[in-house]
């Protein structure tokens, strides 16, 4: 099955451009693809043309929880902090339970944790742990480590 370029270009759409809440992005990039002209294409996706769509919902909302676990981010206008980060694991951790893409998760689960763990090692390193609450630690580690 060919994945038709329309399709891989809406994906790049939802990884870049996806938003907070890439489930809407994806939405909207579904009902472009399927719906009759000429409010959409009128194509018919194929079982590997979703899981594009899919998976880069995944990948945008990585994207945002790493953001928000960068040292380097701290301070700047687009960073929302650990707080933001732990929603965003748990509406991850809730699509892929929903989409059924649940044997995802320990792959996830693990660059996550290597995200978490930097950033604590950086915190550290520079005596700044008090920019993190134990509360906030405690917070995000019951998430990741929570079930799907």
């Amino acid at each position: 099955m060919e994945i038709r370029e329309e399709v891989l270009n809406e994906a790049e759409l939802i990884k870049h451009e996806g938003g907070e809440i890439p489930e809407i992005a994806f939405w909207n990039s579904y009902y472009w693809l399927t719906d009759q002209p000429p409010k959409g294409m009128g194509l018919k996706l194929n079982e590997k043309e979703m899981m594009i769509l899919k998976e880069a919902v995944i990948e945008r909302y990585l994207t945002i929880i790493k953001r928000d676990l960068t040292y380097e981010n701290f301070g700047k206008p687009f960073f929302r902090g650990i707080e933001r980060a732990t929603i965003n694991l748990n509406r991850l951790k809730k699509y892929l339970k929903k989409e059924n893409l649940k044997i995802k998760y320990p792959e996830i689960k693990k660059q996550i944790k290597e995200w978490f763990d930097t950033l604590l090692k950086i915190l550290k390193s520079k005596n700044e742990e008090f920019l993190l609450s134990n509360e906030q630690k405690e917070k995000f580690i019951k998430e990741l480590e929570g079930s799907l």
